[in-house]
C-alpha cells in the first residue's frame, strides 16, 4: 500500500517536472559527458529545486524516488529527504545512485552538507584512496560547503585540511579540484 501511495505521489511529480522538459539541454548535457542516467528530460536545476521544494521531508519517499531512474527524481529526492534521517548506514545506498558529476555535486549541496554527524563516516567510507572517483569528489565538495558553513569542528577542519592536501595532487581532475576548493575554504575560514 504503501509503494502505491509513493507511485502516485511520484508520478503526480514527473508531470510537474514533465512540464519543464527541454529536449536541447539533454542534447548538451550528452554532448558534455553527462551521462548514466536511464531517462533524462532536461529539466534545469533551480526548476527542479522549486518544484521539490514545494513538497515537506519524506525520507522514505525520497528512497523510493532514487530509484526511479530519471534525472529529476534523483534530484528531487536529495531535496525531499529529511538530513536528520540520514544514517551511516544510509551512505552506501545514496552513493551507489552516483553515476555522474552532477548527481555527487547535488548530493553533497542538497543532502549531506546538511548532516554534520555524518562528516567522520563520510571521511572514513569516501576519502579512501581506493573509493571510486565520483564519491571522493563528492566527500571533498561536502567539506567545502561544510567549512564554509561552519559546521566543521576545530579538529574537522584540521584533518579536512590534510585531506585537501592530500587529494589536491590526485590524477582525477574533479577529485583535484575539489580538494584545491576545500584547501581554499578552509585557509580562507583561517586567514592562512
Amino acid at each position: 500500500m504503501k509503494n502505491m501511495n509513493y507511485a502516485l505521489r511520484a508520478a503526480r511529480l514527473r508531470g510537474q517536472l514533465r512540464r519543464h522538459m527541454n529536449g536541447a539541454v539533454v542534447e548538451d548535457m550528452k554532448n558534455c559527458g553527462m551521462t548514466g542516467y536511464v531517462s533524462n528530460w532536461g529539466v534545469s536545476l533551480p526548476e527542479i529545486r522549486r518544484i521539490a521544494r514545494g513538497l515537506a521531508y519524506d525520507h522514505d519517499f525520497a528512497r523510493f524516488l532514487y530509484g526511479q531512474g530519471l534525472r529529476e527524481l534523483l534530484l528531487s529526492s536529495y531535496i525531499i529527504a529529511d538530513p536528520k534521517a540520514v544514517t551511516v548506514e544510509e551512505l552506501d545506498f545514496w552513493g551507489a545512485g552516483v553515476v555522474n558529476a552532477e548527481l555527487a555535486e547535488n548530493l553533497s549541496f542538497s543532502l549531506l552538507m546538511h548532516t554534520t554527524e555524518l562528516v567522520r563516516p563520510v571521511i572514513d567510507r569516501w576519502l579512501k584512496d581506493e573509493s571510486p572517483e565520483l564519491l571522493r569528489y563528492c566527500a571533498l565538495l561536502t567539506l567545502a560547503r561544510m567549512a564554509v558553513a561552519g559546521k566543521l569542528s576545530d579538529g574537522e577542519r584540521s584533518e579536512a585540511l590534510q585531506l585537501a592536501q592530500k587529494f589536491a595532487g590526485d590524477g582525477s581532475l574533479l577529485v583535484s579540484s575539489a580538494a584545491r576548493s576545500l584547501q581554499e575554504r578552509l585557509t580562507e575560514e583561517n586567514g592562512i
